[in-house]
């Protein structure tokens, strides 16, 4: 393995990840020069009116890396809440992030892959409230650390592919019919030079796990949804990356995050990175999503290091995603716009519904 730079702390009856001592200075910094340059972009341009809705959301029982608005003890009745709600923005999708954290050693499903794991038994809940209010669902599998930290252990990539089997399988024993599809839940990203390498073992498991699950499951679909990083003249070798990372790989659905709130992309180059996306996607016969990020990241070493985003920007997010993209989704509505995370979230809740209400005006 790679070396790791986040570590797992205890936060109430639940842990999490957060980054080591040693990069949050560095981190912060760059999140304070992206904030500032996209503050830039904003005072300077007309805010855009979005002509579609965010129309699916990521949720989770717990955040994996902050506190948020943990749900590990909701009943299927507090999620139809958080779902009416969302429907109010005119959301009709929900991604449950991950059923299982190998790094936390956390489930959240009756699982006997991984019995020794704490277990917080809410992915039923969750596809009973959707089941109650007309949301469609996809699953989050098993969720690892390993797109960030690929190392030169053929094992390690092995062990690997055997924990997603496995989670997959249990998933449909469990809860067949109960939702849309599957959400690969590790992510990655390309990071500014080819590791060819770790795009071979990327390529091994994405399309052992595609293709096993279309073989078992074929009317299953399946989304991923990598980061998006900028790096100035490094376009068509992100292109050739993810090409290569893809080779064979069946595919439904890309939902690149936007990554505008965790400063690896900024608004003045969203629209050309998403149209290398939208390359790549359409060189694959892929569909193509946006994740449209709803926060600001500030500082990585708080407990809750994000804060809602400022309306306007997520205006112009939403509107270069449109210009290729065929529907928004967007990470965790349900912290980020829940009044626990502070005044900004009412802010960004009204600016939802009101493109919701919009949209269903049209």
């Amino acid at each position: 393995m790679a070396k790791k730079n986040w570590k797992i702390i205890p936060v109430d009856d639940f842990v999490i990840f957060k980054a080591t001592d040693d990069i949050v200075e560095g981190v912060n910094a760059a999140y304070a020069r992206s904030n500032a340059a996209n503050r830039a972009f904003i005072e300077s341009r007309p805010v855009p009116v979005p002509t579609a809705p965010v129309s699916g959301t990521f949720i989770c029982a717990q955040p994996p890396n902050y506190r948020g608005l943990p749900m590990l003890h909701a009943s299927a009745e507090d999620w139809a809440k958080k779902f009416e709600l969302f429907k109010t923005f005119g959301v009709d999708t929900v991604i449950f992030q991950a059923a299982v954290w190998n790094e936390l050693e956390t489930v959240y499903y009756p699982s006997r892959r991984f019995a020794g794991f704490r277990c917080f038994d809410q992915i039923g809940n969750v596809l009973t409230a959707a089941e109650r209010t007309g949301i469609g669902v996809y699953l989050g599998g098993y969720g690892s650390a390993s797109g960030w930290c690929m190392g030169r252990d053929p094992g390690f990539v092995e062990q690997e592919k055997q924990n997603h089997f496995a989670v997959q399988d249990e998933l449909f024993e469990l809860y067949a019919g109960r939702f849309k599809g599957i959400y690969f839940a590790p992510e990655t990203a390309y990071r500014g030079e080819r590791d060819l390498y770790a795009e071979k073992m990327l390529n091994s498991i994405y399309r052992d796990f595609c293709g096993r699950l279309k073989k078992l499951h074929p009317g299953c679909e399946i989304l991923m949804s990598p980061a998006t990083k900028y790096f100035e003249g490094k376009l068509e070798e992100m292109v050739a990356s993810w090409n290569a990372i893809l080779d064979g790989v069946q595919l439904d659905i890309m939902a690149p995050q936007d990554s505008i709130g965790c400063c690896g992309n900024s608004l003045e180059h969203q629209e050309t990175m998403f149209k290398v996306w939208r390359r790549i996607c359409d060189g694959k016969n892929i569909r193509f999503w946006s994740n449209v990020e709803l926060f600001e990241d500030v500082d990585c070493s708080l407990v809750d290091p994000l804060i809602p985003a400022d309306p306007r920007r997520v205006a112009h997010q939403m509107c270069h995603a449109l210009k290729v993209a065929e529907k928004l989704i967007s990470w965790e509505m349900l912290y980020l716009t829940d009044d626990s995370s502070g005044p900004r979230a009412r802010a960004l809740r009204e600016f939802l519904q009101k493109c919701g209400s919009a949209s269903r005006a049209r």
